[in-house]
């Protein structure tokens, strides 16, 4: 703008005086008001989408997200070997178990602690257990369908299958060690 353009800013509106102040000819920046422009047309567009051309609703999305978790659950109860696992030579074998602890370590330290205390999931060296029995069978089942309406994702695509039995047996192997801070127990008492 030139000195020419200019001339009316700064300059008292007639009339407009309140509490002894003088109001001033000073427009907005028009970054702001591209901002503000942009929010209505962000809002009409929102609007016209979701209201008049029937986009989807938030309960809609929602039922959408968790029939693909219930799938996700169907075909992972799919793949899961129905025979009773054998993870009493996995305790044993110190390899099984570091692999186990690598994959604890990996997915579910996050919730459960470094040691299986509890954080935001359950403790799981304590005899409580909310799912199942607490055995290799259960634990299994937990970690590859989830238990999504507790907070609990299916894991079972994301561990490599051959991890599958270690990471139950080193869940059973931290039954019993009572580490520090550990969560109070939940669930029912499993002997």
């Amino acid at each position: 703008m030139s000195s020419k353009d200019k001339s009316h800013l700064d300059q008292p509106i007639e009339g407009h005086v309140y509490d002894g102040i003088q109001e001033l000819n000073n427009p907005l920046p028009k970054w702001w008001l591209a901002t503000f422009y942009a929010t209505i047309i962000f809002a009409i567009i929102y609007f016209g989408y979701f209201e008049v051309l029937g986009g989807p609703s938030h309960d809609e999305r929602l039922a959408a997200a968790m029939a693909k978790i219930t799938a996700q659950q169907t075909e992972a109860m799919a793949t899961v070997d129905e025979s009773a696992p054998d993870v009493e030579s996995l305790l044993a074998d110190p390899e099984a178990l570091a692999a186990g602890k690598a994959q604890f370590d990996k997915i579910c330290l996050a919730c459960h602690g470094a040691h299986g205390e509890g954080l935001i999931g359950p403790n799981l060296t304590d005899k409580y257990w909310i799912h199942g029995k607490g055995d290799a069978e259960h634990i299994l089942t937990s970690f590859r369908v989830g238990y999504p309406e507790k907070g609990m994702p299916p894991w079972g695509a994301v561990i490599p299958a051959e991890d599958h039995l270690k990471l139950a047996a080193y869940v059973l192997s931290l039954q019993g060690t009572d580490p520090p801070n550990a969560k109070a127990p939940q669930g029912e008492l499993v002997e």
